[in-house]
């Protein structure tokens, strides 16, 4: 899958989905501190699925009008526990493109939700 890495996604997490062969793009290494819309902006023109800790995403998208990507991975998980997180990224990686596309998922210490993303006509 091509997934787009927000900067709040820990090194660990970027090295852990490459060496299984993942492409991922990270914001910490082509523009750190760009604005969240930037963020979605990059990850739709790529077509990548987003990974943020950030929930501002889902507001810009639900909220604000903003054209979402392909897909939105919300990890609301305080800390981010590094054994847990590639434990969750190995899941997302099994459930597979075609669970994710379309979705704005939230993962939680309670599992996993999914809400649909709407793009405006």
């Amino acid at each position: 899958m091509m997934w787009l890495a927000d900067e709040n996604i820990p090194g660990h997490a970027i090295a852990f989905l490459r060496q299984r062969g993942e492409d991922v793009a990270a914001i910490a290494e082509i523009g750190p501190g760009i604005p969240d819309h930037e963020v979605l902006d990059l990850a739709r023109e790529q077509k990548r699925i987003l990974l943020s800790f950030d929930r501002d995403h889902g507001d810009l998208v639900f909220n604000r009008g903003a054209r979402p990507p392909r897909a939105i991975v919300y990890f609301r998980l305080y800390p981010p526990d590094a054994e847990v997180l590639e434990k969750i990224l190995s899941g997302l990686i099994a459930l597979g493109v075609k669970t994710l596309d379309g979705q704005f998922t939230v993962i939680s210490s309670d599992g996993m939700r999914q809400r649909p993303l709407v793009v405006a006509s």
